[in-house]
């Protein structure tokens, strides 16, 4: 067995065997998403298959001085206080 092989920057590192919940993971050549449970002896693989775009898209955020403004008139006051 060998377990020194490049990175594959799209494999997911799973914290625990979806199987016995062991930790001792390794990733295995059955193919580029796999591991292996090294305490159940199982072979798994992880992917990542996307997220949905939002029905609605986000409001940009205001800036930090426009959010402490909003804030304050929210509470009654009409400037902000002085330092």
């Amino acid at each position: 067995m060998n377990f020194r092989r490049q990175p594959n920057p799209n494999r997911n590192h799973p914290s625990f065997c979806p199987y016995c919940a062991g930790t001792d993971l390794f990733p295995d050549d059955e193919d580029d998403f796999a591991w292996k449970c090294q305490e159940c002896l199982r072979i798994f693989s992880v992917r990542f298959h996307g997220q949905d775009d939002a029905p609605v898209a986000p409001a940009p955020a205001v800036s930090s001085n426009e959010a402490l403004q909003r804030s304050l008139a929210r509470r009654g006051h009409t400037t902000a206080p002085k330092a």
